[in-house]
């Protein structure tokens, strides 16, 4: 593993002392937790803004077409994410 120094805001560096323990877990691990989650964030708004700039490129009549086509895809996604059941933490 790497080892990254990274400079905190006092109310950051309280925020996460409090977190680490309350949580009982060190402050690398709540911090890498958080980045992790900020950068799957960060790939998923470029991947939705290139889908964007696509979608904007086709004719919109042909828009129409695939969003018809996918729409059962997209309901039986949302039927079998409803029927899970929720992992407790």
């Amino acid at each position: 593993m790497s080892i990254l120094s990274i400079r905190l805001t006092n109310r950051l560096n309280e925020s996460l002392n409090e977190e680490a323990r309350l949580s009982r877990q060190p402050k690398s691990l709540i911090a890498r937790i958080a980045l992790e989650h900020f950068l799957a964030n960060r790939q998923r708004e470029r991947f939705l803004a290139q889908m964007t700039r696509a979608a904007k490129a086709i004719d919109p009549d042909h828009a129409v077409q695939l969003a018809e086509e996918a729409l059962p895809l997209d309901n039986e996604s949302m039927a079998l994410t409803k029927s899970r059941t929720p992992i407790s933490a």
